[in-house]
């Protein structure tokens, strides 16, 4: 029975709506497999890495994750307010140069056919929209305009955690079952990359400023101001998890099933 089903879609379906949950205003915590988004925060952006955390070998078998192991320093007041002063700033000073753009191979796609899904993810009666379109680049593909998400049937994002509600008219867990008819067509729809990682078409970026924030913050609070230590830290997460879902490079598909193991062509959870 268990090997029936597509634990890597659920996870991955369940922690989009976790992280959507925790960037409200009154959220206090956040759940979810967020050893996976640390460690893809990690994969792609080398300077949010904690000091002296290199990428270590995987062995035959092992987990995606692996390669981050290590011991997580000690938390305190003082330096929490230090790492949310020191994350606001090198967040903003993100450059092309500073990401990694493919850190799973140039044409990961490739190996992983699954990463071309588009469509809706489930784990129970949470459904959530995965678009390889909106993160190109990472399949070594020029980033364009991606495509215009499906629309769902309730939207409810208060600024409390307990009214938010998010949800489909349908979801057909054949979609998930036929790759062929529902999943993207690079190039058809893009170019591969010839010069800089990075490289976009000419109308994406005026796209993506309409739809997004050069800077996560404008607010020039002192950090001094935030008194309580466990709310700094929640902060922390909180920028590093809506700055990467602003800029649109998604979590891939690909990095969790390197990371879960999970079959491709299974069936969603009940």
């Amino acid at each position: 029975m268990l090997g029936e089903y597509a634990w890597g879609a659920g996870a991955l379906a369940y922690l989009y709506r976790q992280v959507g949950i925790a960037s409200r205003a009154e959220a206090k915590g956040v759940a979810g497999c967020l050893t996976l988004l640390q460690c893809w925060i990690y994969d792609h952006f080398p300077t949010l890495r904690p000091s002296r955390l290199e990428p270590r070998e995987l062995e035959q078998g092992q987990a995606g994750a692996f390669r981050w192991r290590g011991t997580a320093p000690r938390s305190s007041k003082r330096r929490d307010a230090q790492m949310l002063a020191y994350y606001r700033q090198a967040i903003d000073s993100l450059t092309p140069q500073s990401v990694s753009w493919t850190p799973y191979g140039r044409s990961p796609h490739l190996t992983v056919r699954r990463t071309l899904y588009q469509g809706l993810l489930r784990f129970a009666e949470i459904a959530e929209y995965y678009d390889p379109t909106r993160c190109l680049r990472q399949l070594g593909y020029v980033q364009g305009v991606p495509y215009p998400p499906e629309r769902p049937l309730v939207v409810r994002r208060p600024a409390s955690t307990l009214g938010y509600s998010l949800s489909y008219q349908f979801v057909y867990d054949s979609y998930w079952n036929n790759l062929g008819a529902h999943s993207v067509h690079l190039d058809l729809f893009s170019t591969q990359i010839r010069r800089r990682p990075w490289e976009f078409a000419e109308s994406y970026m005026s796209w993506y400023i309409r739809h997004s924030h050069p800077h996560i913050l404008s607010d020039s609070r002192p950090v001094d101001d935030i008194s309580d230590a466990n709310t700094v830290s929640k902060i922390i997460f909180y920028i590093i998890c809506i700055k990467l879902f602003i800029t649109n490079m998604y979590l891939n598909c690909m990095v969790f099933y390197y990371s879960c193991h999970a079959r491709c062509g299974l069936r969603y959870l009940p």
